[in-house]
């Protein structure tokens, strides 16, 4: 018997058997965070309600696990608390959500109390661990180690030179590394080199790096030298390879 653990254009991972999908940061308000800061740009971002949408309607899961920074700042202005708690209430409507403690949202239960939802440390179903990444974890034997707060990201021009940043999953055999939900969060780029954080957590591993379009998943191939390639015409009709987990 196997577990499937399969990556989802929107930047979740979908564990079937489980019924869960989870998405790592989130970062809900990002938008209101930064204007109280001083920069001027759109407060609403509407996107992440329409893809945490597009993931229930498209996967049917019983919950949604946020993997860290479900929020982007403590102590939330009237507007930014409306459009969170918005957010997060209507998708309570429709399945359980369960919130993972990350590096953002530490005051979460401070800020947004009066939605029930009790932060967790981790997320665990059978052999595999869900965290935020922010805290060194190693996975222990016969585990799966899945986490965010690394915001892999691959950079990519188009036939004019315009560029833009596609999120990337990186999986391993013991480890996934999930991209970024916030669309806010550029990430590391890829194609730059690993930060010496990225390679603390992926050791000698042999990973293989899948973007998304947010419509369509991209196989980039294996890590090569600490770097990643940008997808081609070639690789980029590879199909995706479902990751398979044994139960023990």
């Amino acid at each position: 018997m196997v577990m499937m653990l399969r990556p989802h254009p929107t930047g979740a991972l979908w564990i079937e058997e489980a019924g869960t999908a989870l998405v790592a940061d989130a970062h809900l308000g990002y938008g209101w965070a930064q204007r109280r800061r001083g920069e001027l740009g759109p407060v609403r971002d509407d996107r992440s309600g329409v893809k945490l949408a597009r993931i229930v309607d498209e996967l049917a899961p019983r919950e949604i696990v946020f993997l860290g920074d479900a929020v982007h700042a403590p102590r939330p202005g009237a507007e930014e608390r409306e459009f969170v708690e918005g957010v997060l209430t209507q998708l309570m409507k429709r399945v359980q959500v369960t919130v993972v403690s990350g590096n953002h949202d530490r005051h979460f239960l401070r800020d947004y109390g009066k939605l029930g939802l009790i932060p967790v440390s981790e997320w665990r179903h059978q052999q595999v661990i869900a965290i935020h990444g922010d805290k060194p974890r190693a996975a222990e034997p016969g585990e799966t180690l899945i986490l965010g707060h690394l915001h892999p990201s691959i950079s990519v021009a188009d036939a004019a030179g315009a560029k833009q940043r596609l999120p990337v999953f990186l999986l391993a055999s013991d480890m996934i590394i999930l991209p970024a939900f916030s669309p806010f969060a550029a990430g590391i780029d890829l194609t730059r080199g690993l930060t010496a954080q990225v390679e603390g957590w992926i050791g000698k591993r042999k990973i293989e790096a899948v973007a998304t379009t947010g419509t369509r998943l991209l196989r980039l191939g294996p890590l090569s030298q600490h770097t990643c390639k940008a997808p081609t015409r070639r690789n980029d009709r590879m199909p995706i390879q479902t990751i398979q987990r044994k139960r023990s």
